[in-house]
């Protein structure tokens, strides 16, 4: 019958029910100053409202050694752990150096330790225990047979080791109980005659009668144990203790070093931090008590586990072992050592290291995001130059139709689409992984050298003369030139700079350099006055529409373009086969369904029920539910950061491309002379009206060439800061960088679209009609070269909508559209996750509110105990 009664009294809640402890009875002879009638720490661990608690913090790893001092113990230890621990504080430590740099030779090293010791201990704890003779335990006498031919021996076999292992950890607690209850049979048969006498004369049931006669026995030898075996026994495992505890130090500093954790290696750095935890908790457990060390299941569990330290690579067998370990040694083992507190050490200790398991998952799947992101941005970006190759291969077929039929408008377009799509090119290779640029730098290079006319320009020759033109109408048009010299050096000096910079363009830019040596370069510009300016039509007529085609240049063409598919066909299918591979990695790292789930649930429950309530609570707090909840948000944060960032960037970009947006109602001068065209060269309206309408679209270009110089300088800027940019992933800085060199070349286009329009509007000659020797209103003549309505058209056409046949396009309008689009995505997806972070945060106020109120009840729970024992 218990010194005290237990009450229960109802409560609110359903279910659930406190204790009251009432400690007035007249038999509990209870005194508030003297030694606590019970153990607070094992009361306060056993508290069934922690599994609520910690259920409504969804955490599983908790620990108060962080925040806490271990060493200021407010309940007192129990009398005889206080002797284990005075008793073997004072053992010397045996140095690590001495047992070897190698398992086998720290295990034979050990073995050759403990069999002094367990010859010598086997012998004193006979001597020590006189109130029974333990010489007459099978397990003590068989260790002392095998052990004696054992000493003096300098060298042990595996079989051997094994022998002296097996015989430190005798004898084990199941063979003293039935050695002491064979051995005091006759007094256990006494005492269970007087109690079955006492029980009758109480009335009990016969029933009750044979229960409490059974369990008698083990109790009177479990008391004996206690009383008169368990000191000297006790002593005896610390002195084993000593060489295995040294052993255990020696396997851990020459335990293989855990490498960087990778998304490859994570499973293996998990169990091998694992691992390293359980040899060092029970290290810090047996330097605390070292009588810890000689016992049966340490000493399994150390040699279970060592053959692992070495390793740098598991099986799944190997790690399920390893966290099925975790959850060792038993509470029966620990508890014959330990108090409650060094207990609680250890289980913390475990479940820490689970929560960096966790961690690990959560920190190599960001890694596997940002590697999936980098490829897709990889794939979008190789995608993008594949469409650009293909439309640029494409112009071959067009070119082809252009020169056979003398089309130079449709020749025009075609050539300044080929220069266009190779620059692009240029720029996007900077963008390309090795692999990427290798399959670039063979299939471009084979066009290149294709010949477009028989006995003439080969494709890089007929890239150079488009070029060379947009070179020396920009800078015609913006220079009073007064002599072709200085066209030429222009020329010539664009060549070596783009032969230098841009890639592919080495012989495009020799190309231009002898260009102004040839005698068709003077087709290029016109002499109007005392200045010099392109001459758009006669460079068509001379250099993109004479010669005869090259007979096989389509078939080659073809060729090349059917090679060039089947290659990137099966490189975007590699990269495509690569994301595929992070996604299952990203799900096979997920740590909800990790291998260990079971084996971490097993070492938390441990743990709870090791430490004491309050003290869990805080380091759940703390050192789990914070840095959980910072792990979640830390990403959505991040992403936020981002898309403000890039939105902010494209601001001033937007402002000057904000502009753009209406450009096909500004460049519309070919509509209007398209619907009032009335005969060879003649045209309705006024030619003022006319004249100014001209005059008012060389205008725009002038201000839109403007423009697009500021927003070039502007994109160069922002390069620069995307490079260097704080607080951004890899993919995300990767992102941005492909986007804005997207604007780069996408300007650089629009710019030579603007610069070659110019300079058509150069060649058109306006003049009024008469009627009846009067100013005519109604009509006035515009002279130009042939087809100069469709060639503008195509031009104004391109300004606003962008080039027809090939990708990226320019044009002033798509880049309006462009960067308008990005912005407003970086906007809406930071509005978006905004939202989503405001939600979180309203979640975890919901949780904190939960964890609060379950303070106050622990709270209410622990003033009400501690006031029921301490009530006088």
């Amino acid at each position: 019958m218990s010194l005290f009664s237990i009450y229960s009294k109802s409560r609110t809640i359903s279910g659930v029910s406190t204790h009251v402890i009432k400690l007035d009875h007249k038999f509990s002879k209870f005194n508030p100053k003297a030694v606590p009638a019970i153990n607070i720490e094992e009361l306060n661990s056993g508290i069934y409202a922690l599994r609520h608690l910690t259920s409504a913090l969804q955490s599983l790893n908790a620990s108060p050694s962080s925040f806490l001092n271990a060493n200021n113990t407010i309940f007192p230890t129990t009398e005889l752990k206080k002797e284990i621990l005075n008793a073997t504080s004072s053992l010397p430590a045996r140095s690590t150096q001495s047992l070897g740099t190698t398992v086998e030779a720290i295990q034979e090293n050990t073995a050759l330790a403990t069999v002094l010791l367990i010859n010598k201990g086997l012998t004193q704890l006979i001597d020590k225990v006189t109130e029974i003779n333990l010489a007459t335990l099978g397990s003590i006498t068989t260790a002392q047979i095998v052990i004696k031919p054992l000493l003096g021996l300098t060298s042990l076999s595996n079989t051997q080791k094994k022998t002296v292992m097996a015989s430190a950890v005798v004898p084990s607690p199941e063979e003293l109980v039935i050695h002491v209850k064979k051995e005091k049979a006759e007094e256990i048969k006494k005492e269970q005659d007087k109690l079955r006498e006492a029980l009758e004369a109480a009335g009990t049931s016969q029933d009750e009668i044979d229960k409490l006669l059974a369990t008698y026995a083990n109790s009177f030898a479990n008391d004996f144990i206690k009383n008169y075996i368990e000191k000297p026994l006790l002593a005896y495992r610390a002195e084993i203790g000593v060489p295995i505890k040294a052993m255990n130090q020696a396997l851990l500093s020459i335990a293989a070093a855990v490498p960087d954790l990778t998304p490859d290696n994570a499973n293996i750095v998990n169990g091998m931090i694992t691992l390293r935890a359980i040899f060092e908790g029970l290290q810090t457990a047996m330097d605390t008590v070292p009588a810890l060390g000689g016992d049966a299941e340490i000493i399994q569990i150390i040699q279970a586990l060592t053959p692992y330290l070495s390793k740098t690579t598991f099986s799944e067998a190997e790690l399920k072992t390893i966290y099925t370990a975790t959850a060792l040694p038993n509470k029966s083992t620990f508890d014959r050592y330990l108090t409650s507190q060094q207990v609680a050490r250890y289980r913390e200790k475990i479940t820490s290291i689970y929560q960096k398991t966790i961690s690990n998952l959560n920190s190599v799947r960001q890694t596997i995001q940002n590697n999936k992101k980098i490829i897709e941005e990889q794939l979008s970006m190789f995608q993008q130059a594949q469409a650009c190759f293909t439309s640029w291969v494409d112009q071959a077929f067009k070119l082809k139709t252009a020169i056979s039929g003398k089309f130079s408008s449709y020749a025009l377009t075609a050539s300044m689409e080929m220069f266009a799509a190779l620059l692009c090119l240029s720029f996007m290779y900077e963008k390309l992984a090795t692999p990427e640029k290798t399959i670039f730098d063979n299939f471009v290079e084979q066009f290149l050298k294709l010949r477009v006319i028989s006995d003439g320009d080969f494709v890089y020759g007929w890239i150079a003369k488009m070029n060379a033109y947009q070179e020396l109408a920009e800078y015609s048009l913006s220079t009073a030139v007064t002599n072709t010299t200085l066209l030429s050096d222009r020329v010539k000096a664009r060549g070596i700079a783009l032969a230098k910079d841009r890639r592919f363009f080495t012989d495009v830019g020799s190309k231009m350099q002898h260009l102004t040596q040839e005698t068709s370069f003077p087709s290029y510009y016109m002499k109007q006055g005392n200045v010099y300016l392109p001459d758009l039509d006669h460079f068509m007529d001379v250099n993109l529409v004479k010669g005869t085609i090259e007979s096989k240049f389509e078939e080659k063409s073809r060729n090349i373009l059917s090679q060039f598919n089947a290659v990137a066909g099966a490189h975007v299918l590699t990269l495509q086969t690569q994301i595929a591979a992070l996604d299952t990695q990203h799900t096979n790292l997920n740590p909800g369904s990790a291998s260990f789930t079971e084996q971490r649930k097993t070492a938390v429950e441990s743990w709870l029920k090791a430490e004491s309530l309050g003290s869990s609570l805080i380091y759940m707090i703390l050192n789990s539910q914070l840095p959980k909840q910072a792990e979640f948000l830390t990403p959505l944060i991040e992403e936020i950061n981002f898309n403000n960032i890039a939105a902010n960037a494209l601001n001033d970009l937007l402002k000057i491309t904000n502009e753009f947006a209406v450009t096909s109602v500004y460049y519309n001068f070919s509509s209007y002379l398209v619907q009032s065209k009335e005969g060879e060269d003649l045209f309705a309206g006024d030619y003022y009206e006319a004249l100014l309408g001209l005059a008012r679209e060389r205008e725009y270009i002038a201000r839109d060439t403007e423009r697009c110089k500021r927003a070039a300088e502007l994109i160069n800027t922002l390069l620069e800061k995307i490079k260097h940019l704080p607080g951004v992933t890899t993919a995300q800085k990767q992102a941005m960088l492909n986007a804005t060199s997207f604007y780069q070349y996408s300007l650089t286009i629009t710019f030579n679209q603007l610069t070659v329009l110019d300079s058509l509007f150069v060649k058109l000659k306006m003049t009024p009609l008469t009627k009846d020797k009067k100013y005519d209103k109604q009509k006035f003549k515009i002279t130009a070269f042939t087809d100069w309505i469709p060639s503008l058209a195509a031009l104004e056409g391109f300004i606003s909508n962008g080039f027809p046949n090939i990708t990226p396009t320019g044009g002033l309008g798509p880049l309006f559209t462009q960067v308008q689009s990005d912005q407003q995505n970086y906007t809406t997806q930071s509005q978006t996750q905004q939202l989503t972070l405001q939600n979180q945060m309203t979640n975890i106020q919901q949780e904190w509110t939960l964890v609060s109120t379950s303070m106050q009840v622990l709270n209410q729970i622990l003033s009400r105990l501690a006031g029921d024992i301490y009530s006088n």
